[in-house]
């Protein structure tokens, strides 16, 4: 049953982006496909999280019945997802997108 509740959906969302890339494709200017990628990329990046998180927990039994592994993926199913998704959406802004990349610059990286 649990199979089925979470592959319609995903099924649905598959072909409804097969359906917005083609309707992309199809938008002469460049910047326009760019603007519009970038908004499905958010989307798509977020709705991702969320199904890896749901089949981890509900279609990937496991054999030792870890409850930590079980209670850090209830978290990332109800807690990460719902926190990520408004700055995932802010990416998109530019101001946010020069800000970020100020931050990171001022982090020294050793490898």
């Amino acid at each position: 049953t649990a199979g089925l509740i979470l592959f319609i959906p995903f099924v649905l969302i598959v072909v409804s982006y097969g359906h917005i890339v083609s309707s992309i494709l199809k938008v002469p200017s460049v910047h326009g496909i760019r603007k519009a990628f970038s908004t499905c990329g958010s989307h798509l990046s977020v709705v991702l999280l969320f199904f890896r998180t749901v089949i981890g927990l509900y279609l990937c039994p496991s054999a030792n019945n870890s409850t930590v592994k079980d209670t850090v993926m209830a978290l990332m199913y109800m807690v990460a997802t719902s926190m990520l998704n408004p700055f995932i959406y802010s990416l998109r802004n530019r101001d946010m997108k020069e800000a970020i990349g100020r931050i990171l610059k001022k982090i020294p990286f050793s490898l």
